[in-house]
């Protein structure tokens, strides 16, 4: 009976630290790959995040995700199975957007999604007649994951369940690699399905995975009316117009929405044009519409991108003093990545500006650093002042006074703790973020390094 083993590789970590607390999300991409395999087949999961690979464990098949922070990490991991005559397929967004580099790595690569191909995937290696290349279509009907192949670990990861309502997103944002992978398309899943995963879920907090769950609105409004029966606290991400339509919203917080993660990325409009993503500037007044989210009782994890060509200091001082007046529930100062198959890549690639074409490859590499030449500041005060405009927000005077605001938008208890474990969290790991190594330190003993702190 053939074995696959899936295997979730790790971004990194610094010597002798754990893998970042905030980064342990579950794997649900594991899951869907777990109930897309036939019963026929034996399978195990290493998570590289949270225990070490057993690197000689009895195995057919290797099936690795691979994003492109840890491409590095998992090629390492491909090249220790393949050395022991393993069958290594690797799939995800990055094998998707760059094939050419993972295919060197791979015996096989499954491209786009893997619901139409992977039982036909495991079948052709099954009688020795697999292809280099799979492409699969955009297909999100895959009926229930399977989590049981990490429900020993489930205590590892944070207590947030994470459900998958849709993919893709129609808007064309340059730096964004989902709308390369969909091609500005979005699909979503049955409702009757995403109902009862989360009737099958114990955690008390629901992330909804969907890029932009406010893309088909009759289906938004449908899926809100029954999750509402559920009686759940979820959170999702979405776009700012959601603020134009009061039905929609209102819906929402009746449902049991406690917060969305909108990405502003900028408030400066011509880097808004520059990203394509103007429509943004031309919804109305930013200020209002943020307003009129708090009003309805709904917290904002707002994200914001620095590097764009009119990016300086005063970026970020402006930035700080929106998230400051509005008081957020938290924030994310992030620097632009370039990342591959994105049309933000091929422009830095054609004007010159890449330090390095695979910046994600490269050996010493750490999380924070900018792999392109920014206009208006060097690479060095981009990555820093990232850095010290997080540590402005995440003071403990903000966090004080914005966790007393957030008293005054929702009375539930479970948010309001939610808000000082994350806060605190974000507090302390503004540090310790930067200057993890990409693909480093994995192998360590991990029972070694969690007693060592």
């Amino acid at each position: 009976m053939m074995k696959i083993t899936f295997i979730l590789p790790g971004i990194g970590r610094k010597k002798n630290e754990k893998y970042l607390k905030s980064w342990l999300m579950e794997p649900l991409t594991i899951a869907v790959l777990n109930k897309l395999t036939p019963e026929r087949y034996q399978r195990n999961f290493f998570d590289d995040r949270i225990e070490n690979i057993d690197y000689g464990c009895e195995t057919d098949v290797v099936a690795i995700t691979v994003e492109t922070y840890t491409a590095r990490r998992a090629y390492e991991i491909a090249e220790k199975f393949k050395q022991r005559g393993k069958i290594v397929v690797m799939g995800g967004y990055h094998a998707t957007l760059a094939e050419h580099e993972v295919i060197k790595h791979a015996d096989i690569v499954v491209k786009g999604n893997a619901e139409e191909v992977w039982a036909g995937v495991l079948l052709d290696i099954e009688n020795k007649s697999f292809k280099k290349v799979y492409e699969g279509k955009a297909n999100i009907d895959y009926g229930l994951p399977d989590r049981s192949i990490y429900v020993d670990k489930q205590k590892k990861y944070l207590p947030i369940t994470l459900v998958e309502i849709g993919r893709g997103c129609r808007h064309l944002c340059e730096f964004c690699s989902i709308h390369s992978y969909y091609s500005g398309q979005y699909m979503h899943r049955k409702i009757s399905d995403i109902v009862e995963e989360i009737k099958m879920c114990r955690n008390k907090i629901y992330f909804f995975v969907d890029d932009s769950i406010f893309s088909d609105r009759e289906f938004a409004k449908e899926l809100f009316k029954e999750v509402e029966k559920l009686n759940i606290i979820w959170v999702t991400q979405i776009t700012l117009d959601i603020a134009r339509d009061e039905e929609i919203l209102n819906l929402m917080k009746k449902s049991g929405c406690e917060m969305i993660l909108i990405g502003f990325e900028s408030i400066d409009p011509k880097n808004l044009e520059q990203m394509n993503k103007s429509w943004s500037a031309r919804l109305g007044e930013r200020d209002e519409l943020v307003e009129r989210i708090h009003m309805c009782g709904i917290s904002i994890y707002a994200s914001f991108v620095f590097g764009f060509d009119y990016d300086n200091e005063e970026s970020f001082l402006k930035n700080l003093e929106f998230c400051s007046r509005h008081e957020f529930f938290v924030t994310a100062f992030n620097h632009l990545l370039a990342f591959p198959g994105t049309e933000t890549y091929e422009r830095f690639l054609e004007e010159g500006r890449l330090f390095h074409e695979s910046w994600w490859l490269e050996k010493g590499y750490t999380f924070g650093t900018i792999s392109f030449m920014p206009k208006l500041v060097s690479d060095f005060e981009l990555k820093n002042l990232c850095r010290k405009y997080k540590k402005k927000y995440y003071t403990f005077f903000s966090i004080l006074k914005r966790g007393i605001t957030l008293l005054r938008r929702t009375r539930k208890p479970l948010i309001n703790m939610v808000y000082w474990y994350q806060n605190i969290l974000f507090h302390f790991e503004v540090d310790k973020r930067f200057g993890i190594p990409i693909g480093e330190n994995m192998d360590e003993v991990i029972d070694e390094v969690i007693n060592d702190k």
